[in-house]
Protein backbone atom coordinates (compact mmCIF):
# COMPACT_ATOMS: atom_id res chain seq x y z
CA UNK A 1 0.00 0.00 0.00
CA UNK A 2 1.46 3.11 -0.57
CA UNK A 3 2.16 5.33 2.24
CA UNK A 4 -1.03 7.92 2.58
CA UNK A 5 -3.56 6.22 0.74
CA UNK A 6 -4.35 3.56 3.79
CA UNK A 7 -6.56 4.92 6.76
CA UNK A 8 -3.60 5.40 8.80
CA UNK A 9 -3.26 9.64 10.05
CA UNK A 10 0.18 9.75 10.47
CA UNK A 11 0.74 8.50 7.07
CA UNK A 12 -1.87 10.57 5.30
CA UNK A 13 -0.37 13.76 6.87
CA UNK A 14 3.50 12.92 5.75
CA UNK A 15 2.19 12.10 2.38
CA UNK A 16 0.11 15.22 2.33
CA UNK A 17 2.96 17.61 3.54
CA UNK A 18 5.44 16.13 1.27
CA UNK A 19 3.08 16.35 -1.98
CA UNK A 20 2.57 20.09 -1.01
CA UNK A 21 6.59 20.59 -0.33
CA UNK A 22 6.84 18.92 -3.71
CA UNK A 23 4.54 21.08 -5.72
CA UNK A 24 1.57 18.20 -6.06
CA UNK A 25 -1.05 20.35 -4.50
CA UNK A 26 -3.94 18.72 -6.81
CA UNK A 27 -2.88 15.33 -5.64
CA UNK A 28 -2.75 16.38 -1.67
CA UNK A 29 -6.29 17.17 -2.19
CA UNK A 30 -7.22 14.90 -3.76
CA UNK A 31 -5.69 12.41 -1.02
CA UNK A 32 -7.91 14.29 1.45
CA UNK A 33 -11.52 13.76 -0.70
CA UNK A 34 -11.70 17.03 -2.48
CA UNK A 35 -12.13 15.59 -5.81
CA UNK A 36 -13.71 17.53 -8.70
CA UNK A 37 -16.60 15.62 -10.86
CA UNK A 38 -16.92 15.49 -14.72
CA UNK A 39 -19.68 18.19 -15.86
CA UNK A 40 -23.16 16.96 -16.45
CA UNK A 41 -25.94 15.55 -14.01
CA UNK A 42 -25.87 11.92 -14.84
CA UNK A 43 -25.33 9.37 -12.36
CA UNK A 44 -21.35 8.38 -11.66
CA UNK A 45 -19.67 5.43 -12.17
CA UNK A 46 -16.61 5.22 -10.11
CA UNK A 47 -13.84 3.16 -10.46
CA UNK A 48 -10.71 3.00 -8.51
CA UNK A 49 -7.15 1.88 -9.11
CA UNK A 50 -4.17 1.18 -6.43
CA UNK A 51 -1.18 2.52 -7.97
CA UNK A 52 -0.15 -0.26 -9.92
CA UNK A 53 0.99 0.12 -13.47
CA UNK A 54 -0.94 -3.19 -14.69
CA UNK A 55 -3.29 -2.34 -12.46
CA UNK A 56 -3.94 1.53 -13.56
CA UNK A 57 -4.07 0.12 -16.94
CA UNK A 58 -6.41 -2.45 -16.84
CA UNK A 59 -8.77 0.51 -15.03
CA UNK A 60 -8.20 2.27 -18.09
CA UNK A 61 -9.48 -0.30 -20.67
CA UNK A 62 -12.36 -1.41 -18.15
CA UNK A 63 -13.63 2.47 -18.42
CA UNK A 64 -13.81 2.46 -22.05
CA UNK A 65 -15.28 -1.03 -22.11
CA UNK A 66 -17.98 0.39 -19.30
CA UNK A 67 -18.03 3.51 -21.55
CA UNK A 68 -19.45 1.36 -24.59
CA UNK A 69 -22.24 0.07 -22.75
CA UNK A 70 -22.97 2.99 -20.41
CA UNK A 71 -23.65 5.86 -22.23
CA UNK A 72 -26.08 7.62 -19.63
CA UNK A 73 -23.31 8.04 -16.49
CA UNK A 74 -20.59 10.16 -15.96
CA UNK A 75 -17.15 7.78 -15.25
CA UNK A 76 -14.67 8.86 -12.62
CA UNK A 77 -11.30 6.84 -12.77
CA UNK A 78 -8.59 7.46 -9.58
CA UNK A 79 -5.52 6.09 -9.02
CA UNK A 80 -2.98 6.17 -6.61
CA UNK A 81 -0.02 6.59 -8.87
CA UNK A 82 -0.28 7.77 -12.49
CA UNK A 83 1.57 6.35 -15.35
CA UNK A 84 1.92 7.99 -18.78
CA UNK A 85 0.44 5.25 -20.97
CA UNK A 86 -2.63 4.90 -19.12
CA UNK A 87 -3.35 8.89 -19.35
CA UNK A 88 -3.16 8.94 -22.74
CA UNK A 89 -6.00 6.24 -22.66
CA UNK A 90 -8.23 8.08 -20.35
CA UNK A 91 -7.91 11.37 -21.65
CA UNK A 92 -9.79 9.37 -25.02
CA UNK A 93 -13.03 9.09 -22.61
CA UNK A 94 -16.07 10.92 -23.00
CA UNK A 95 -17.61 12.55 -20.13
CA UNK A 96 -15.60 11.49 -17.48
CA UNK A 97 -12.76 12.89 -15.11
CA UNK A 98 -9.24 10.86 -13.94
CA UNK A 99 -7.06 11.54 -11.39
CA UNK A 100 -5.40 11.11 -8.05
CA UNK A 101 -7.51 9.36 -5.72
CA UNK A 102 -8.44 10.00 -2.18
CA UNK A 103 -6.74 8.20 1.33
CA UNK A 104 -8.91 5.69 3.03
CA UNK A 105 -9.66 7.84 6.39
CA UNK A 106 -13.26 8.75 7.26
CA UNK A 107 -13.35 12.08 6.20
CA UNK A 108 -11.89 11.56 2.95
CA UNK A 109 -14.21 9.30 2.08
CA UNK A 110 -17.21 11.14 3.50
CA UNK A 111 -16.56 13.96 1.54
CA UNK A 112 -15.95 11.94 -1.84
CA UNK A 113 -19.13 9.93 -1.80
CA UNK A 114 -20.78 13.04 -1.14
CA UNK A 115 -19.24 14.54 -3.88
CA UNK A 116 -19.89 12.03 -6.28
CA UNK A 117 -23.65 11.86 -5.82
CA UNK A 118 -25.81 10.28 -6.90
CA UNK A 119 -23.11 7.61 -7.32
CA UNK A 120 -24.52 4.87 -9.10
CA UNK A 121 -21.82 2.44 -8.22
CA UNK A 122 -18.01 1.24 -7.92
CA UNK A 123 -15.56 -0.45 -9.44
CA UNK A 124 -12.65 -1.34 -7.81
CA UNK A 125 -9.29 -2.55 -9.25
CA UNK A 126 -6.87 -3.93 -7.08
CA UNK A 127 -6.03 -2.82 -4.14
CA UNK A 128 -8.45 -0.37 -4.45
CA UNK A 129 -11.28 -1.67 -2.36
CA UNK A 130 -9.98 0.05 1.25
CA UNK A 131 -11.33 -0.91 4.72
CA UNK A 132 -13.61 2.43 5.04
CA UNK A 133 -14.36 3.05 1.73
CA UNK A 134 -16.00 -1.12 1.67
CA UNK A 135 -17.84 0.03 5.08
CA UNK A 136 -19.14 3.21 3.80
CA UNK A 137 -20.07 1.77 0.29
CA UNK A 138 -21.91 -0.87 2.08
CA UNK A 139 -23.69 1.14 5.09
CA UNK A 140 -24.65 3.27 1.66
CA UNK A 141 -26.20 0.97 -0.16
CA UNK A 142 -23.98 1.20 -3.55
CA UNK A 143 -22.87 -1.66 -5.38
CA UNK A 144 -19.40 -2.44 -5.60
CA UNK A 145 -17.47 -4.96 -8.25
CA UNK A 146 -14.25 -5.39 -7.28
CA UNK A 147 -11.78 -6.54 -9.55
CA UNK A 148 -8.37 -8.37 -9.51
CA UNK A 149 -8.33 -7.71 -5.82
CA UNK A 150 -8.66 -8.81 -2.27
CA UNK A 151 -11.86 -8.57 -0.33
CA UNK A 152 -11.63 -6.04 2.63
CA UNK A 153 -13.39 -7.90 6.31
CA UNK A 154 -16.04 -4.80 5.61
CA UNK A 155 -16.84 -5.86 1.92
CA UNK A 156 -19.30 -8.30 2.33
CA UNK A 157 -21.92 -6.96 0.41
CA UNK A 158 -19.62 -6.77 -2.90
CA UNK A 159 -19.25 -8.62 -5.98
CA UNK A 160 -16.04 -9.18 -7.53
CA UNK A 161 -14.12 -10.24 -10.83
CA UNK A 162 -11.32 -12.53 -9.59
CA UNK A 163 -7.83 -12.73 -11.68
CA UNK A 164 -6.32 -14.92 -9.50
CA UNK A 165 -6.53 -18.36 -7.55
CA UNK A 166 -5.68 -17.03 -4.15
CA UNK A 167 -9.26 -14.32 -5.37
CA UNK A 168 -11.23 -16.79 -6.45
CA UNK A 169 -10.88 -18.70 -2.95
CA UNK A 170 -10.99 -15.46 -1.15
CA UNK A 171 -14.00 -14.03 -2.68
CA UNK A 172 -15.88 -17.48 -3.13
CA UNK A 173 -19.90 -17.67 -3.89
CA UNK A 174 -19.23 -14.05 -4.57
CA UNK A 175 -17.64 -13.74 -8.09
CA UNK A 176 -19.41 -12.87 -10.47
CA UNK A 177 -17.00 -14.63 -12.77
CA UNK A 178 -13.28 -15.15 -12.75
CA UNK A 179 -10.15 -15.00 -15.53
CA UNK A 180 -7.48 -13.15 -16.26
CA UNK A 181 -8.77 -9.86 -17.94
CA UNK A 182 -5.17 -9.14 -18.82
CA UNK A 183 -5.05 -11.93 -21.44
CA UNK A 184 -8.12 -9.95 -23.57
CA UNK A 185 -5.81 -6.35 -23.29
CA UNK A 186 -2.84 -7.46 -24.77
CA UNK A 187 -2.32 -7.43 -28.25
CA UNK A 188 -1.81 -10.91 -29.97
CA UNK A 189 0.63 -9.81 -33.41
CA UNK A 190 1.01 -12.89 -35.29
CA UNK A 191 3.01 -11.81 -37.33
CA UNK A 192 6.88 -12.13 -37.15
CA UNK A 193 7.73 -8.74 -38.73
CA UNK A 194 9.99 -7.09 -36.09
CA UNK A 195 12.53 -10.49 -37.01
CA UNK A 196 12.88 -9.32 -40.52
CA UNK A 197 13.66 -5.90 -39.57
CA UNK A 198 15.68 -5.84 -36.33
CA UNK A 199 17.25 -9.54 -36.46
CA UNK A 200 17.49 -9.44 -40.67
CA UNK A 201 21.32 -10.93 -40.37
CA UNK A 202 20.34 -13.13 -36.81
CA UNK A 203 19.42 -16.98 -37.30
CA UNK A 204 16.93 -15.99 -34.42
CA UNK A 205 15.84 -14.08 -31.33
CA UNK A 206 15.07 -14.55 -27.87
CA UNK A 207 13.47 -12.86 -25.03
CA UNK A 208 14.20 -12.45 -21.05
CA UNK A 209 11.19 -10.77 -20.07
CA UNK A 210 12.75 -9.69 -17.06
CA UNK A 211 16.28 -9.84 -15.51
CA UNK A 212 17.57 -8.63 -12.04
CA UNK A 213 20.40 -6.14 -12.80
CA UNK A 214 22.67 -7.68 -10.20
CA UNK A 215 22.23 -10.60 -12.22
CA UNK A 216 22.58 -8.92 -15.64
CA UNK A 217 26.26 -9.37 -15.91
CA UNK A 218 26.15 -13.47 -15.33
CA UNK A 219 23.54 -13.75 -17.57
CA UNK A 220 25.24 -11.94 -20.46
CA UNK A 221 28.44 -14.01 -19.70
CA UNK A 222 26.70 -17.31 -20.40
CA UNK A 223 25.01 -15.80 -23.25
CA UNK A 224 28.42 -15.02 -24.78
CA UNK A 225 29.66 -18.45 -23.54
CA UNK A 226 27.10 -20.15 -25.89
CA UNK A 227 26.94 -20.91 -29.55
CA UNK A 228 23.56 -19.07 -29.82
CA UNK A 229 25.84 -15.94 -29.57
CA UNK A 230 27.41 -16.60 -33.34
CA UNK A 231 24.00 -16.17 -34.86
CA UNK A 232 21.43 -14.96 -32.46
CA UNK A 233 20.17 -12.00 -30.91
CA UNK A 234 19.31 -11.42 -27.02
CA UNK A 235 16.71 -9.10 -25.85
CA UNK A 236 16.52 -8.54 -21.83
CA UNK A 237 14.07 -6.56 -19.61
CA UNK A 238 16.95 -4.76 -17.96
CA UNK A 239 19.34 -1.69 -18.58
CA UNK A 240 22.56 -1.94 -17.58
CA UNK A 241 25.28 -0.66 -19.96
CA UNK A 242 23.27 -2.08 -22.79
CA UNK A 243 21.94 -0.70 -26.08
CA UNK A 244 18.65 0.30 -25.64
CA UNK A 245 15.42 -0.79 -27.73
CA UNK A 246 13.62 2.57 -27.25
CA UNK A 247 16.77 4.23 -28.99
CA UNK A 248 16.87 1.53 -32.04
CA UNK A 249 17.58 3.68 -35.58
CA UNK A 250 15.71 0.75 -37.37
CA UNK A 251 19.54 -0.57 -38.67
CA UNK A 252 19.53 -4.97 -38.18
CA UNK A 253 21.50 -5.78 -35.13
CA UNK A 254 24.31 -7.23 -35.47
CA UNK A 255 24.03 -10.63 -34.55
CA UNK A 256 25.34 -11.74 -30.93
CA UNK A 257 24.09 -8.43 -29.40
CA UNK A 258 22.15 -7.70 -26.26
CA UNK A 259 19.21 -5.12 -26.52
CA UNK A 260 17.78 -3.78 -23.22
CA UNK A 261 13.87 -4.06 -23.78
CA UNK A 262 12.99 -0.94 -22.24
CA UNK A 263 10.06 0.06 -24.45
CA UNK A 264 6.66 -1.18 -24.30
CA UNK A 265 5.49 -0.25 -27.56
CA UNK A 266 8.09 -2.93 -28.58
CA UNK A 267 6.25 -6.00 -26.62
CA UNK A 268 3.91 -7.31 -28.97
CA UNK A 269 5.86 -6.78 -32.28
CA UNK A 270 8.89 -8.85 -30.24
CA UNK A 271 7.08 -11.61 -28.64
CA UNK A 272 5.91 -12.47 -32.01
CA UNK A 273 9.24 -12.53 -33.68
CA UNK A 274 10.83 -14.45 -30.87
CA UNK A 275 11.80 -18.09 -31.19
CA UNK A 276 11.89 -18.27 -27.27
CA UNK A 277 10.88 -16.38 -24.47
CA UNK A 278 11.72 -16.88 -20.85
CA UNK A 279 9.78 -15.22 -17.99
CA UNK A 280 10.86 -14.76 -14.78
CA UNK A 281 8.58 -12.61 -12.34
CA UNK A 282 7.72 -9.69 -14.82
CA UNK A 283 4.59 -7.61 -14.14
CA UNK A 284 1.30 -9.16 -14.76
CA UNK A 285 0.91 -7.43 -18.58
CA UNK A 286 3.95 -8.61 -19.72
CA UNK A 287 3.46 -12.17 -19.09
CA UNK A 288 0.23 -12.43 -20.80
CA UNK A 289 2.13 -10.47 -23.63
CA UNK A 290 4.59 -13.27 -23.79
CA UNK A 291 1.66 -15.89 -23.64
CA UNK A 292 -0.12 -13.87 -26.49
CA UNK A 293 3.12 -14.50 -28.96
CA UNK A 294 2.06 -18.05 -30.03
CA UNK A 295 5.84 -18.95 -28.77
CA UNK A 296 7.26 -20.87 -26.70
CA UNK A 297 7.43 -19.73 -23.43
CA UNK A 298 9.71 -21.12 -20.38
CA UNK A 299 9.33 -19.52 -16.95
CA UNK A 300 11.43 -19.68 -13.69
CA UNK A 301 8.62 -20.46 -11.92
CA UNK A 302 4.67 -20.40 -12.42
CA UNK A 303 3.78 -20.05 -8.94
CA UNK A 304 4.11 -15.89 -8.13
CA UNK A 305 1.26 -15.98 -11.19
CA UNK A 306 -1.55 -17.87 -9.00
CA UNK A 307 -2.89 -18.41 -12.41
CA UNK A 308 -6.18 -19.79 -12.20
CA UNK A 309 -5.48 -22.36 -14.62
CA UNK A 310 -1.92 -23.53 -15.13
CA UNK A 311 -0.13 -22.67 -18.23
CA UNK A 312 2.04 -25.27 -20.44
CA UNK A 313 5.31 -23.16 -19.58
CA UNK A 314 8.11 -25.41 -19.13
CA UNK A 315 10.33 -24.31 -16.27
CA UNK A 316 13.63 -23.61 -16.74
CA UNK A 317 16.38 -22.12 -14.49
CA UNK A 318 18.32 -19.31 -15.95
CA UNK A 319 21.73 -20.99 -15.86
CA UNK A 320 19.98 -23.85 -18.18
CA UNK A 321 18.38 -21.31 -20.66
CA UNK A 322 20.85 -21.18 -23.55
CA UNK A 323 20.74 -25.15 -23.54
CA UNK A 324 16.77 -25.17 -23.32
CA UNK A 325 16.92 -22.77 -26.60
CA UNK A 326 19.63 -24.96 -28.41
CA UNK A 327 17.29 -27.80 -27.73
CA UNK A 328 14.70 -25.57 -29.57
CA UNK A 329 16.64 -24.59 -32.53
CA UNK A 330 17.42 -29.16 -33.06
CA UNK A 331 13.76 -29.83 -32.66
CA UNK A 332 11.43 -27.76 -34.95
CA UNK A 333 8.58 -30.36 -34.80
CA UNK A 334 8.83 -30.23 -30.78
CA UNK A 335 9.05 -26.69 -30.52
CA UNK A 336 5.94 -26.24 -33.05
CA UNK A 337 4.12 -28.24 -30.49
CA UNK A 338 5.29 -26.47 -27.10
CA UNK A 339 4.27 -23.43 -28.79
CA UNK A 340 1.04 -24.42 -30.31
CA UNK A 341 0.33 -25.69 -26.50
CA UNK A 342 0.73 -22.15 -25.25
CA UNK A 343 -1.12 -20.79 -28.24
CA UNK A 344 -4.85 -23.10 -27.52
CA UNK A 345 -3.73 -21.92 -23.87
CA UNK A 346 -3.99 -18.50 -24.42
CA UNK A 347 -6.84 -17.76 -26.61
CA UNK A 348 -8.49 -20.30 -23.58
CA UNK A 349 -7.98 -17.60 -21.49
CA UNK A 350 -8.70 -15.23 -23.43
CA UNK A 351 -12.14 -16.22 -24.62
CA UNK A 352 -12.95 -17.32 -20.58
CA UNK A 353 -12.09 -13.12 -19.84
CA UNK A 354 -14.40 -11.81 -23.03
CA UNK A 355 -17.08 -14.37 -21.03
CA UNK A 356 -16.13 -12.87 -17.39
CA UNK A 357 -16.44 -8.66 -18.82
CA UNK A 358 -19.23 -9.27 -20.58
CA UNK A 359 -20.72 -10.68 -17.12
CA UNK A 360 -19.11 -8.13 -15.21
CA UNK A 361 -21.00 -5.38 -17.79
CA UNK A 362 -24.26 -7.03 -17.19
CA UNK A 363 -24.33 -6.82 -13.75
CA UNK A 364 -22.80 -2.86 -13.93
CA UNK A 365 -25.81 -2.33 -16.75
CA UNK A 366 -28.30 -3.04 -13.84
CA UNK A 367 -26.95 0.07 -11.77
Amino acid sequence: MPEGYGGGLGSVLMADGLDRLRGRKGRANARLGFLKTPPGSGRIVWIKADADADTVWLAAELAHAVRERRQDVRLVVTFEEEFEESARRLKELARAGYGFGPADRPAAVRRVLARFAPLAGVITVGAGLRPRLAGALQKAGIPVVAVHGLPPQAAQAAQALPNTGAELRAWGARAIASAPLASMIVEAQVEPHFRGVAGARARALWWITDVDEALLPEVIRQWNASPLSAQDLLFVGATGELPRLSAWTRVPYAPGAVIAVDDSRYWSALAASASGIHVGRPGERLFWQALASGQVVTASSLAPFDLLEQAPCAIVAMEDLAVSWLRLLGDPLGARQRADDIRRYFWQQRRQAQNAVAAFLARVYDW
